[in-house]
């Protein structure tokens, strides 16, 4: 490769530098990386972009684009082992460069010097395309996953692999593969910046909020950073959480939690709610007001209460020979506030006031009624059919001056009937 860039690489590599200085996806540039190397005049019409990242659900992502179909994405399940042993992998190109350790596949696939030694170019050559060149640039590992995924043998190092097909009569022109073989690392540069970028504000949302990650990352940093917003509080707990937990293994103790939060704060994200916290065994979550009006945001909530308790009932449906789960929830409305708490160097974004410490104390009048799902007056008193909810009493609750109202649904069917 020579030192230097080809002219058409040294008028591509200035727009990639503009990208990775900007905020645009990854798709986007990538599409127009294409554009420009076939305005320049190479010939690409099929690429492939693949790179592991740091995801919550995936291990990797790769980009897919041709010039008839455009650009499409996949990403790659994370610890799907049927994938990794699949003939298609195991005989992949792709795979073969990794395991190899190669920075270079070059495959004429039609005319002098073809050769077709991986069943995907096979694939290829019957789609008319002549040539194809796959480059990999590998990364200094950024994190546990990459990590661990780079000790396999498929992939020692985290990275990026690219790979470029041609129709052109020939293939590639040896000036155009030295402008992609000089562009390769750019093109890993500009991966490489926009894959963190996503990586942080997965795990942002992941670990803090789909909208507190946003708005951290976007400055919200300082502790003392808050604002307040009118919300319906939802609490929601496991019951006998210590007894279960010492009656089975810690696998099996850990899989009920988990299935017990996809289950009731998977069915608040569901209806547009936001899990704020898992305390224990369990979730803070709010429906606000703001996006979703007073009636809105309280009709949000009972959907999803209705939602919890089928999946819930799913779930005992399945325990055979072990002990159901039991939940109570608590609902509650009214002005919180939002933002960061902690020390001068550890931080966490956190909701306070007294509306959250009277849901977190009216979640307890679950136990003491046997009511499964209880609502505070400011939550019932905004719904047309608040006659009909059925008033518990007023409870004394730790750190609450005055007793407190609390009401169940009007009947058993109600969540599900009301929340419509």
């Amino acid at each position: 490769m020579k030192s230097k860039p080809s002219a058409a690489a040294a008028s591509i590599v200035d727009r990639m530098v503009e990208a990775a200085l900007g905020s645009a996806p990854i798709e986007a540039t990538f599409v127009e990386f294409l554009t420009a190397l076939r305005n320049e005049g190479v010939r690409v019409d099929r690429a492939y972009l693949a790179h592991p990242t740091l995801h919550p659900l995936h291990s990797g992502s790769a980009l897919k684009w041709s010039a008839e179909a455009g650009l499409a994405r996949e990403n790659f399940v994370a610890d799907d082992r049927d994938e990794e042993n699949s003939a298609d992998w195991l005989q992949s190109p792709i795979r073969h460069v990794i395991v190899t350790g190669a920075e270079r596949l070059r495959r004429r696939l039609a005319g002098p010097g073809e050769m077709l030694d991986f069943p995907v170019l096979e694939s290829l050559r019957r789609e008319g395309l002549t040539d194809y060149l796959l480059l990999a640039t590998r990364f200094e590992s950024f994190g546990s996953r990459v990590e661990e995924m780079a000790s396999s043998e498929e992939g020692r190092e985290s990275g990026m692999i690219v790979s470029f097909a041609t129709r052109r009569p020939g293939g590639f022109s040896d000036e155009e593969v030295e402008t992609l073989e000089w562009l390769k690392r750019p093109l890993a540069i500009l991966v490489k910046v926009a894959d963190q970028r996503a990586v942080a504000h997965a795990l942002a949302e992941c670990y803090i909020g789909r909208a507190a990650g946003p708005r951290v990352l976007g400055g919200a940093i300082r502790r003392g950073d808050f604002a307040t917003t009118e919300a319906v509080v939802w609490l929601s707990d496991l019951r006998g959480s210590t007894e279960l937990a010492l009656s089975m293994p810690r696998e099996g103790f850990v899989a009920a939690i988990n299935d017990f939060f996809e289950a009731t704060a998977g069915a608040v994200e569901a209806e547009g709610g936001e899990t704020l916290t898992f305390i224990g065994d369990g979730a803070l979550a709010i429906f606000p007001v703001e996006a979703m009006g007073a009636e809105g945001a309280r009709r949000a909530a009972l959907r999803a209460a209705a939602r919890a308790a089928e999946a819930i009932r799913a779930l005992n449906a399945g325990r055979e020979g072990l002990a159901p789960l039991r939940w109570g929830l608590a609902l509650h409305a009214g002005a919180i506030d939002y933002g960061n708490i902690g020390t001068t160097s550890r931080h966490a974004w956190s909701v306070v006031g007294p509306v959250v410490n009277e849901t977190a104390r009216l979640e307890g009048v679950t136990k003491l009624s046997g009511e499964p799902v209880v609502a505070s007056r400011a939550f019932v008193s905004a719904l047309p059919e608040a006659a009909r909810w059925r008033a518990l009493g007023a409870f004394p609750l730790a750190g609450v001056p005055q007793p407190f109202e609390a009401f169940a649904p009007p009947h058993a069917g109600a969540l599900k009937e009301k929340a419509a």
